[in-house]
């Protein structure tokens, strides 16, 4: 089986978080612990089966943070391949609610990895677009996500690395966090993409607007750019 194309977000004792990525720019991410494994969202199931196959581990779920079709069109090929035996000691995680972009998005907090999963919700700088949830459930969930612990690697759904600071330095022009982060993904993608909550609050504009009232006209200037 041909190896699949992934970074390694974080390395701890013996958890392992890698994203793959799949179609244009969508991330599946594999959650895994000693010789188990969680996906989470999948977008494709061919080079996330191909990383399970390469690093000997066992898929023991298949978690989505919701049902737009480019966070779920591998879900049956990965689903079909899961080992779901008796003895297998689940591995904790917290199901958080984010509703926002649609109406029912969740997100994955693995405190012991320290990592979060957030989907379309949180994206790499910026947040998702309203597809049918509302802004109000948007920014409460984006409130949610920034009370985690501010050493908690942030995991979202796209590689927008790019697009988001370069909206990020529209909106706050000069400002260095977000250049070097930007400057960064040139040299090395997983270290700008895939950053602490600390360092996304500080280059993430839609993290640090006053009130909602700053928080819609923030998001509805992003829907324009």
């Amino acid at each position: 089986m041909m190896q699949a194309k992934h970074y390694t977000v974080v390395e701890r004792g013996a958890w392992r978080v890698v994203a793959i990525p799949v179609l244009q720019d969508n991330f599946v991410y594999v959650v895994s612990r000693g010789s188990d494994a969680v996906v989470v969202d999948a977008g494709g199931a061919d080079p996330v089966l191909a990383y399970l196959h390469d690093r000997h581990l066992l898929l023991r779920q298949v978690l989505l943070t919701h049902q737009h079709q480019d966070h779920r069109a591998g879900y049956d090929g990965l689903a079909a391949s899961v080992d779901a035996v008796a003895s297998y000691e689940h591995m904790p995680f917290e199901k958080l609610s984010l509703p926002g972009h649609t109406s029912a998005d969740v997100g994955y907090y693995f405190p012991d990895a320290r990592v979060v999963c957030t989907g379309d919700c949180l994206i790499n700088g910026a947040c998702g677009r309203v597809l049918g949830g509302s802004l109000e459930d948007l920014y409460q969930s984006l409130q949610r996500i920034t009370s985690l612990p501010k050493d908690t690697l942030v995991l979202g759904g796209h590689d927008y690395l790019v697009d988001n600071m370069q909206f990020a330095l529209h909106v706050q022009p000069g400002d260095t966090a977000i250049q070097t982060r930007l400057e960064r993904y040139a040299v090395d993608p997983a270290r700008a993409l895939f950053v602490t909550l600390e360092e996304e609050m500080v280059t993430n504009p839609f993290l640090h607007v006053e009130d909602f009232h700053s928080f819609v006209s923030l998001r509805k200037a992003k829907d324009r750019y």
